[in-house]
């Protein structure tokens, strides 16, 4: 038998021509895989939230202007995504890549003492919380990444149709989080359950859509530099200031510091090129070891 050829390794991470599009790419971690992808050669990466100002100037510290593209879209709205889906429509004509990552904190609320919170008054901080916030927490973190899935289907079908990524099909990658399994909810009440459902969408999507070809991953990121991720970095002492490597102690996160761009960047660029094009229904958890000093789910 003739010995294989060699691995290009460089092919086998480019992500050469590609068209994506990263809900929630104005900050945190949409910003970090819309950066990585433009770098990597990705031909169109459009960044899409509600706040234009933000989108703008993370697109401008891309400085790729021809190929990240800023573009208004509230998620939880039909009328929005599909006023993007023409957009994208008009200017691309396809998709490869649909990062379904935006994404809410929700409420904070305290979490008991033991021997010290009493029933009585753990019923009435929750009673005191607002039912409209707790489901609004759905409402982004998961309830849209089903219908930006949904909205989204035509083009990334065209992708495959055009198969301008050899080897490479169609993809959703849906960001989620540690919390969807970590029972302690350090993130708060509505926050972990909302990104469990999230983990089961990507889940349900990877089975559903390979039928027309289309695959769908999940990362599930630990602590990385984001407005979400403020005050639970701080509640453990740490400070989103300063160097780039963000160092926490290791009764919090065992490898003693906080994800990085780098470490985001390996994580789509591994999805998304060649190198894991055979990856379909994967939950890939990127937390330096977080997830193993807490409760976990189980499953």
């Amino acid at each position: 038998m003739a010995a294989p050829a060699p691995v290009n390794v460089e092919a086998l991470f480019s992500v050469k021509g590609m068209v994506a599009l990263i809900t929630g790419g104005g900050t945190g971690i949409g910003l970090m895989m819309a950066r990585a992808l433009a770098d990597a050669g990705a031909a169109r990466v459009y960044i899409v939230g509600r706040r234009v100002d933000v989108l703008q100037a993370a697109a401008a510290s891309i400085n790729r202007p021809s190929v990240v593209v800023p573009l208004y879209c509230d998620v939880t709205s039909k009328v929005s995504l599909e006023s993007i889906v023409s957009v994208v429509e008009t200017d691309a004509g396809l998709l490869n890549l649909l990062v379904c990552n935006a994404g809410v904190g929700g409420p904070q609320v305290r979490a008991p003492v033991p021997g010290e919170t009493t029933l009585e008054e753990w019923r009435e901080m929750q009673m005191a919380g607002s039912f409209e916030d707790f489901t609004n927490t759905f409402r982004v973190n998961s309830t849209s990444v089903w219908f930006t899935a949904m909205a989204f289907l035509k083009l990334l079908d065209a992708g495959n149709r055009k198969g301008n990524l050899p080897g490479v099909s169609s993809q959703i990658v849906v960001t989620s989080s540690i919390a969807g399994f970590n029972k302690a909810a350090p993130g708060g009440w509505a926050y972990g359950p909302s990104k469990a459902a999230a983990t089961h969408i990507a889940k349900m999507l990877s089975v559903v859509l390979p039928t027309w070809g289309i695959r769908a991953n999940c990362i599930c990121p630990g602590l990385f530099p984001s407005e979400m991720a403020a005050p639970i970095v701080e509640a453990a002492g740490g400070s989103m200031t300063g160097s780039s490597v963000i160092p926490l102690d290791k009764n919090v996160v065992p490898l003693g510091r906080m994800g990085d761009e780098v470490d985001m960047a390996g994580q789509i660029l591994y999805l998304a090129s060649r190198a894991g094009a055979y990856l379909n229904g994967n939950t890939i958890v990127v937390d330096g070891g977080r997830l193993g000093k807490f409760p976990s789910a189980g499953y």
